[in-house]
């Protein structure tokens, strides 16, 4: 438990002492002039002021000081009237909720203070059967010591409850403070694996699967800076410099936008998106990345004119933008890509559907399980295995899902709604 619950609980029963202490100090003050008993009635009345006191002196900022004042005026007065009662009134019975009060009130560095007030408590309750006979002529009334002791075990017996209460409610408050301390560093630890987790993935990538087109495209340049390199050459080589810096590209959003993911950093703004505006996104995509295979597009996207999509626009482009690469990757040279959208049961749907390698069932079941795979592609081209990973999880942040009908061999189609 930290030091500032402890603190907080160390106020609160200052204050329910301040409250007891009047209350009961004026009950009895009042019990005691009906029973004409002056002295008893006096020392409580003084214990309504002390507690008055120590209340302004806690008004003005000064907690320890009204605690301390507080706990002196109630020690004086329980032993000045146990004092007067003697030890068959049962008075000194008050020094043992008050013993537990003390605790609980004096924490942290205040608790020496706590322990030098338990030990003058102590004091006075040996005092109490050194001196039992009591010092007050009315309390040698039998009648009158009836009705002071009943009066007595009542008080004693509601504060013990009150203190039990009190001490139940700080359980509850202790215990949802661990739950909630407890719950912060379960987030923490979750937190700290997904970034230990994401670093060693984007290292792995950034080692292995980013260098390699990294260090093709250079090469490409050098070749093209050559002298001798012809002008169909050149040309040549500035292909597979576009595409090679399209899969970097590709590389490098899926690794930001992963990364994002898996830290908790990406969130979704849910807008309405002009549905010309994805089909205007998936045609300059298209040209950029089918050349190297010289792949064929498709394009049908229906719709009205000002027809809007709710939707993140950044998350619908990169389920896009990650599925037509993939479709490309997993297509034969020369192959065909059909791209389409459609108003389908009031919802709109998206298909990217390509006639290349397919999938396998063992592949298809990692896939619905959401289990992270890369695959090469019919060109020998690497993966990262997030593309289809950050799809499943954007279109979940929409209340969708990737569809995925495959058969290997044949091609596959992937759809989702929105």
């Amino acid at each position: 438990m930290s030091t500032c619950v402890l603190e907080e609980n160390a106020i609160e029963i200052h204050r329910w002492l301040l409250l007891l202490v009047a209350v009961f100090a004026s009950a009895f003050s009042i019990v005691s002039f009906l029973l004409c008993d002056i002295e008893q009635a006096t020392v409580s009345i003084l214990g309504v002021i002390g507690s008055f006191i120590a209340h302004l002196i806690h008004r003005r900022g000064f907690l320890y000081g009204s605690k301390l004042f507080n706990a002196i005026q109630i020690i004086i007065m329980l032993a000045t009237i146990s004092l007067l009662t003697g030890l068959h009134s049962l008075a000194f019975m008050y020094f043992f909720p008050v013993l537990i009060s003390v605790l609980l009130a004096f924490q942290g560095s205040e608790k020496k203070t706590g322990y030098v007030l338990i030990v003058i408590i102590l004091v006075f309750l040996g005092l109490s059967t050194v001196i039992p006979e009591p010092l007050s002529g009315k309390q040698w009334d039998s009648n009158h010591l009836i009705l002071d002791r009943s009066a007595n075990i009542i008080g004693v017996a509601i504060s013990c409850i009150v203190i039990l209460l009190f001490l139940i409610k700080t359980m509850n408050k202790v215990q949802q403070h661990l739950i909630e301390n407890s719950n912060i560093s379960k987030e923490n630890n979750a937190k700290l694996v997904a970034a230990d987790y994401s670093r060693n993935q984007l290292m792995s990538v950034i080692s292995h699967d980013l260098r390699a087109p990294m260090a093709g495209a250079i090469m490409t340049v050098e070749a093209c800076l050559k002298e001798d390199t012809s002008e169909e050459s050149k040309k040549e080589m500035l292909r597979t410099l576009k595409s090679k810096a399209s899969q970097i590209l590709i590389m490098i959003d899926q690794l930001l936008d992963w990364s994002r993911s898996q830290t908790g950093n990406l969130t979704c703004n849910i807008a309405p998106i002009p549905v010309e505006h994805f089909e205007s996104y998936t045609n300059k995509w298209t040209n950029l990345v089918g050349e190297s295979k010289n792949i064929h597009f498709t394009t049908e996207f229906d719709f009205k004119e000002g027809e809007t999509v709710s939707c993140d626009k950044n998350m619908i482009e990169t389920s896009l933008r990650n599925l037509i690469s993939n479709a490309v990757k997993f297509s034969i040279n020369g192959n065909t890509i059909h791209i389409r959208s459609k108003i389908f049961k009031n919802k709109r749907t998206f298909e990217v559907e390509d006639f290349g390698k397919g999938i396998t069932p063992a592949q298809m079941k990692k896939l619905n399980e959401g289990v992270s795979m890369t695959t090469r592609g019919t060109n020998n081209e690497k993966g990262n295995g997030f593309g289809l990973q950050l799809v499943q999880e954007f279109l979940r942040r929409h209340n969708s899902h990737l569809e995925i009908h495959s058969e290997f061999g044949k091609g596959s189609l992937f759809s989702f709604k929105l």
